[in-house]
């Protein structure tokens, strides 16, 4: 078979093929060889029809035709592995001349979408915002009254009314027209008085109160809450019992507390080790967005132009695992999309540009690594491996092997050379001062995520984290 590629306009290439007369013949016997083990001819069992018999009443242009059909995937297979063509969608398929004929060979052309080449520009050198990562003192006076907050005591309290901060028990219900109205009612319900766990409304008619006494007030409700309630009216009457008053009381910031409630001694010790979570919390996150926006300004940089096919399978891709992580508990994905007023093909437009994102990331990142000379090493493949298994109580020796041989340790070397071309990316780039810096947290408003992780660290001995999860999908 020969194979020759004739153009390439754009991400469109057409190539042309000549598939010889003795594979055309090979491939004509083949398939009526096939052909014989099914027609049904009367006085021969379905099987055992002689292929002369076979061929004679299904006709040499018939099994040729069918022939070539059969075997165009094959030849056409060959073609790209030959000339070494990343085709993305299927080919379109013209056969040269009138059709096929035994004794000469066949001529077809092709035209298919490729992958674009990546023309890359700056990437070494480039310039990033870097933001600064000094921990304020206010920042950490924030962590330690959080910790105060998580170990403080509710007292019971009488002889006095509500304050905000309390902690109060109460029954509620409430009415309309002196009927009940339904999904109000509750008993012995706990709430914190400012903590926005109930209408604000019902909050600020607890201050005040003391334990034992009963309050109605008229309570304005949403059109939205009125209709779940098939309400007529959005006003209804409210009542607060109040059964119990409770005051959170924190404990002393002691060196006695400390010991008692982490392996630190002092209290100047828990306050430098919340300063050094800190410190690398904020550490962590301004390196990672560092390493983001160089990455990111290096794909900004290059040049290439990507099929939408392939971008549109990447988005579907990406609704596919949002549709698995969000599995409605009624009712299809779909029927929840329609009645929020959107559709499955919206959702999958949105994601196409973060789609062809991600894709030119990879092939950014496959360039770089291409020209840097970057590879995988045996020890950096095993290292992973062996982090996945150990995730997954498996044997890495096993599990290594596994991966070899059925070809899938590909996707790991392919995974290593990008992180080692991005870490290249941001060895060689610029830190520069952002334009703008982010506002320091003020008390009490310490990020979810810094300060669980702060607080385990102090109230826990710190355990080994377990190896990350590597991403298997390939651009």
């Amino acid at each position: 078979m020969k194979t020759t590629l004739s153009e390439r306009e754009g991400n469109t290439v057409k190539f042309a093929v000549e598939v010889s007369a003795e594979e055309l013949q090979e491939a004509f016997d083949t398939r009526l060889k096939q052909l014989a083990q099914e027609v049904r001819i009367p006085g021969f069992r379905r099987g055992k029809v002689p292929l002369a018999m076979a061929r004679q009443r299904l006709g040499d242009e018939a099994v040729l035709a069918d022939a070539v059909k059969e075997s165009m995937d094959a030849w056409y297979d060959a073609a790209i592995i030959e000339l070494d063509l990343a085709a993305v969608d299927l080919p379109q398929i013209d056969l040269d001349g009138d059709g096929p004929e035994l004794g000469k060979p066949l001529g077809f052309t092709a035209a298919v979408t490729v992958m674009p080449d990546v023309v890359l520009g700056e990437y070494k050198g480039i310039e990033a915002p870097k933001y600064p990562v000094e921990v304020q003192d206010q920042e950490v006076d924030a962590q330690i009254e959080r910790l105060r907050n998580e170990f403080a005591e509710l007292r019971p309290v009488s002889g006095r009314a509500v304050q905000k901060g309390d902690f109060v028990t109460a029954d509620f219900r409430a009415a309309l027209d002196g009927e009940p109205v339904d999904g109000f009612d509750a008993s012995d319900f706990m709430f914190e008085v400012g903590g926005e766990g109930v209408l604000p409304e019902i909050e600020e008619r607890a201050v005040g109160m003391k334990a034992g006494e009963e309050l109605t007030f008229p309570l304005a409700l949403s059109e939205g809450r009125a209709g779940e309630c098939d309400l007529e009216a959005s006003t209804i009457e409210f009542t607060i019992a109040l059964k119990e008053i409770k005051e959170k009381i924190l404990p002393p910031l002691s060196d006695q507390w400390v010991s008692e409630m982490s392996e630190l001694r002092t209290a100047l010790e828990l306050r430098q080790q919340v300063r050094d979570r800190l410190q690398e919390s904020k550490t962590s996150s301004s390196d990672q967005q560092f390493r983001s926006r160089a990455i990111q300004a290096a794909v900004d940089n290059a040049t290439l132009d990507l099929p939408d096919v392939v971008v549109r399978q990447r988005a579907e891709s990406m609704f596919s695992d949002l549709k698995r992580s969000l599995k409605p508990q009624s009712g299809t994905f779909e029927d929840q999309l329609e009645a929020s007023g959107t559709s499955v093909e919206k959702v999958i437009e949105d994601m196409k540009p973060q789609a062809a994102n991600q894709l030119k990331t990879g092939m950014v990142l496959d360039a770089v690594a291409a020209a840097e000379g970057i590879e995988a090493t045996d020890d950096e493949i095993s290292a992973v491996v062996g982090q996945v298994a150990a995730g997954g109580g498996l044997d890495a020796g096993t599990l290594e092997s596994g991966l070899r041989q059925s070809g899938r340790i590909e996707v790991f070397k392919l995974q290593i050379r990008r992180d080692k071309a991005g870490d290249f990316i941001v060895a060689n780039a610029v830190a520069i001062a952002p334009e703008t810096v982010p506002v320091q947290a003020a008390p009490g408003e310490q990020p979810a995520s810094e300060a669980a992780a702060i607080e385990q660290d102090v109230v826990e001995p710190a355990t080994p984290e377990p190896a990350a999860e590597i991403t298997t999908e390939e651009a």
